[in-house]
């Protein structure tokens, strides 16, 4: 079944807003919403200011605090190359199928979605392209313009307003919708000199504050590179990797610093757990997958161990140096 993070209601508010008008509440916060509870959002929107190609407009409203889980991924993600890696694992953990499929070849990149969930409603379509378009040129404009993007739908004498919206060559009707990028755009990198406001940058930001303040240099590197590579369970040899060492060396220099990397892993994990929970858009199953959980069960017994507490308790908050918990032990 095809969710709806709950974040990404906002974008509705923010676009009538910009129109000097509201709806009243949707769902509670946090809940992911259903396609069919999407689309009748969207419409309902769309009936209060009617026009033509009306999902391109909402489309152009996003910013990266509407997309949910995909926001806290894109802020530790480094390339368009690795936004498109962690797109495709959180499609791969949400739906259970590579629904999302990216090609290269020689000259191009491909990320494209077929109809194994059926046709897009039209205006969702508009939507949900030009959504995604407008993050990749927000996060990493040097990318570049699409070379083209295909849609399943029909263009029905809107031609010139997806024109202006996309800026490249458009094809209609199609067996699957894509974006086609030049093969030179998978390394243009990541770009988050706008995103410093964002409830994403702030949760990064705080967990590598507050999990060892008083850390030496090579310790941060490695919370960094732990955040990097949280969604997939932050291994080692993804950690080392990025800090251009082998693992014999990285587990070597860890222990010259008085830390250790597994109780250094589960303390980044305790204490960003702590700040996604502030986030309420964020359902409890997109924090168990942002922190590398393959199962939400195992986050609620993780927080348990942690805290005493579920998840969904409160929990006083404690500015704390966690330096005896990376020791190494005597």
């Amino acid at each position: 079944m095809i969710v709806v993070p709950c974040a990404f209601g906002a974008i509705l508010n923010d676009w009538l807003a910009s129109l000097g008008l509201s709806r009243p509440s949707a769902a509670p916060r946090g809940v992911a919403l259903s396609l069919e509870q999407w689309e009748a959002q969207v419409h309902a929107a769309i009936a209060l200011a009617p026009g033509p190609a009306r999902g391109l407009d909402i489309g152009r409203h996003v910013r990266l605090q509407h997309v949910g889980p995909l926001g806290y991924l894109l802020v530790n993600t480094r390339t368009l190359s690795e936004f498109f890696e962690t797109y495709l694992l959180l499609d791969q953990w949400f739906y259970g199928c590579d629904w999302a499929q990216v090609s290269v070849t020689r000259e191009q990149v491909v990320i494209s979605w077929d109809e194994r969930f059926g046709r897009p409603d039209r205006l969702l379509e508009q939507l949900h392209v030009m959504a995604l378009l407008s993050v990749v040129r927000s996060v990493c404009p040097a990318a570049g313009q699409p070379l083209r993007i295909g849609l399943m739908g029909a263009a029905e004498g809107e031609e010139e307003a997806y024109r202006q919206a996309f800026g490249c060559p458009l094809q209609f009707d199609q067996p699957a919708l894509s974006l086609s990028f030049t093969l030179e755009a998978l390394h243009a990198p990541i770009d988050l000199s706008g995103a410093v406001l964002s409830p994403a940058w702030r949760s990064r930001q705080r967990t590598l504050r507050e999990t060892l303040p008083s850390a030496t240099e090579l310790v941060h590197a490695v919370q960094e590179a732990i955040l990097q590579t949280l969604h997939m369970g932050g291994p080692i040899d993804a950690v080392a990797a990025r800090l251009n060492l082998s693992r014999r060396t990285l587990q070597r220099r860890l222990g010259e610093s008085g830390c250790a990397f597994r109780p250094l892993l589960d303390a980044v994990r305790q204490c960003h757990a702590r700040n996604l929970l502030d986030d309420p858009t964020l359902s409890l199953k997109e924090i168990a997958f942002l922190l590398g959980y393959t199962e939400q069960s195992a986050f609620n017994h993780a927080y348990q161990r942690w805290y005493g507490a579920t998840p969904g308790q409160p929990v006083r908050r404690i500015g704390t140096d966690y330096q005896d918990r990376f020791s190494v032990p005597e």
